[in-house]
């Protein structure tokens, strides 16, 4: 058994003076002067539950010069994430029971909690409830996107609503339409309603992806008024830069659905702490410095984002900006919840020995030469933020 000592430990909403027993992968005991066969000392340091990112874009597969699953723990590790959930839209995408299976075999390098997402295409959408066995979330994609997944047709919508329902499984839209980026901000409340209808029609488990504006934000919580099962979650992009930015920056901020205005960031900063946002996710979509270099027209959108999750949103905590209790809940507790992870996402007796150990006082920038993703750059770079991670288990393995 594996005794954490000597930190300040989030429990039940609030930081506590406990020590943390681990036996094999759960969380054994709580208390104070536990004892063990190892001790670990975490002196001036907080311990907080595993961070769960429900928005990852893994790449590997024919894309894996981009990123790869042994270089996306490295990253999710720096960041003290130890749960991601992948996206669909590789080359080939995820469309197949075959195609999961081996996606899960590569996951096993990224020594980290690996959930996957099936791909919905104009083609398998009525194999859908074969898949979902194999799958633990659905996406759907209206808008554009790395590869070829869009569904456009409005018919097909409506039948792939009603069979993700019959399955049970939640069901992450993309919903933003693409085009000029002035357009897609403009028009995201439009698609958004679109898929809330369908949710609502249908009674499926909706979660919207990467939502921008103050407009949407408020149309979903209208909609959850009504009883309608939705969440929703923003990026850490959207929390700091704006449509002036991607002027400044170019293709390194061209990303889906683009950056918003000041006014919509600065309300998400709000809405973010004050309970409106339910989960923050990083979309992160790495994309090489080569292929980021060829201009903002042809450049790839995305940008990435999983290592620097957390300090991003701990730097807001000590700035006073962010409660640590919405920390918590937007990067664990509530995406555990909403995707069914049930022994994850809080630090209780009998949970999964998911922690991070962070170094509140630790001041760091974020540097090119530091970035553990294999795309080797941040959107993040030259920022200097204060709390990181310094230790990550998952399922009680210490890793670096």
């Amino acid at each position: 058994m594996t005794v954490l000592t000597g930190a300040e430990v989030f429990v039940d909403g609030e930081l506590k003076k406990l020590d943390i027993a681990l036996e094999e992968d759960k969380i054994c005991a709580l208390g104070r002067n536990l004892e063990g066969e190892e001790h670990v000392d975490c002196s001036g340091k907080l311990i907080l539950p595993g961070v769960i990112d429900v928005h990852v874009h893994v790449r590997d597969l024919k894309q894996s010069h981009k990123e790869d699953w042994e270089s996306l723990g490295r990253a999710a590790i720096a960041g003290g994430v130890t749960t991601v959930f992948a996206m669909p839209n590789t080359d080939p995408p995820l469309d197949t029971v075959e195609r999961v299976h081996d996606y899960r075999r590569r996951a096993q390098a990224a020594k980290i909690n690996a959930k996957i997402y099936g791909a919905i295409t104009s083609e398998n959408y009525k194999d859908l409830e074969n898949l979902a066995s194999h799958v633990d979330a659905f996406k759907l994609y209206l808008g554009e996107t790395t590869g070829h997944l869009i569904v456009s047709e409005k018919r097909l919508h409506r039948e792939i609503f009603k069979i993700v329902t019959e399955t049970e499984k939640i069901l992450t839209v993309h919903a933003q339409r693409g085009g000029d980026p002035k357009d897609v901000t403009r028009h995201e409340v439009d698609d958004i309603c679109y898929v809330l209808d369908l949710a609502a029609a249908y009674e499926t488990k909706l979660h919207i992806a990467h939502v921008t504006t103050q407009r949407a934000v408020e149309t979903i919580l209208e909609a959850k008024k009504s009883k309608l099962d939705v969440s929703f979650e923003t990026c850490p992009h959207y929390l700091y830069f704006t449509a002036k930015d991607r002027e400044r920056h170019g293709a390194w901020l061209k990303m889906n659905p683009p950056l918003a205005t000041e006014d919509d960031r600065e309300f998400l900063w709000w809405a973010l702490a004050e309970g409106l946002i339910d989960i923050v996710a990083t979309d992160h979509a790495p994309h090489t410095v080569e292929e980021k270099s060829v201009g903002y027209e042809k450049a790839p959108a995305g940008v990435p984002g999983v290592e620097f999750l957390l300090p991003l949103l701990f730097d807001a905590v000590n700035a006073d900006r962010l409660s640590l209790a919405r920390l918590v809940e937007v990067c664990c507790t509530n995406p555990a919840r909403r995707f069914g992870l049930s022994h994850k996402g809080e630090i209780a007796v009998g949970q999964d020995a998911d922690l991070v150990v962070v170094d509140p006082d630790r001041k760091q920038a974020i540097t090119r030469e530091a970035v553990q993703s294999k795309c080797g750059w941040s959107p993040y770079e030259g920022l200097t933020l204060r709390g990181w991670p310094v230790m990550v288990f998952v399922l009680g393995r210490p890793l670096p």
